[in-house]
């Protein structure tokens, strides 16, 4: 028996959460993001509820895994690419020649 999991989707549009979600219910993510803005709006209302949208989607963007299958591209693997430094590939197949000043061999 194959069982889903919930998974960030590296198609959304911020960090994939609002796909994901839509992905693992088969249904479209701007269904998906459409429920999310409803009930951002709602919470707006009520003075308390005003950061739980927000902090619910932080939420499951930090802790829903990235599909292991996937390559990504979103905006924490963005943020994260600032802090590297390019890596270096190690040269295997080259050959070592003598040139002279004229730049002849």
């Amino acid at each position: 028996m194959n069982k889903k999991k919930l998974y960030r989707s590296n198609n959304g549009v911020i960090c994939g959460v609002c796909a994901g979600i839509g992905e693992f219910l088969n249904v479209s993510p701007w269904v998906i993001r459409t429920i999310f803005l409803v009930i951002a709006f709602v919470c707006k209302l009520v003075p308390l509820l005003v950061y739980v949208p927000i902090l619910l989607y932080l939420g499951l963007a930090i802790f829903l895994p990235k599909h292991p299958h996937e390559k990504y591209n979103d905006i924490f693997t963005f943020l994260n690419s600032f802090g590297e430094k390019e890596k270096r590939r190690q040269v295997t197949d080259a050959k070592e020649r003598d040139i002279d000043n004229k730049g002849e061999k």
